[in-house]
């Protein structure tokens, strides 16, 4: 399974890289939401992992702009550890919501769950 990952912390995103390739998936890193559209150009992952607070735009943009795009977005689970980051990942149709600090074995039964869907729109 491919998971994409959207995290501007170097220190988090190389730790999930790390996590999802022990777990047997492939894990692509991305730190700028502004690269996430040029990846899915050409790469549609199984699911995505997406930070609310990145430097740049933000998660809700990224979000918004591969739906404007594609007309669909990856399974996506917003990882936050920002206050109202629930709220702010319930505007996001189809996303699913977990909080930082989270265990390994919720992060992997989470994208489980979200690779099951088929994604939003």
């Amino acid at each position: 399974m491919r998971i994409l990952v959207v995290e501007d912390d170097p220190s988090i995103r190389e730790t999930l890289g790390i996590v999802l390739e022990a777990y047997h998936y492939q894990a692509d890193l991305i730190d700028r939401g502004e690269d996430v559209l040029e990846y899915l150009s050409s790469t549609w992952p199984d699911v995505m992992l997406l930070d609310l607070t990145l430097q740049g735009m933000s998660g809700e943009e990224v979000y918004e702009s591969i739906l404007a795009r594609y007309g669909r977005v990856p399974p996506t689970v917003v990882l936050s550890a920002v206050q109202q980051g629930e709220l702010r990942a319930r505007h996001l149709a189809g996303a699913w919501f977990l909080g930082k600090p989270y265990t390994i074995e919720q992060l992997i039964g989470i994208i489980q769950q979200a690779a099951a869907s088929k994604g939003a729109a």
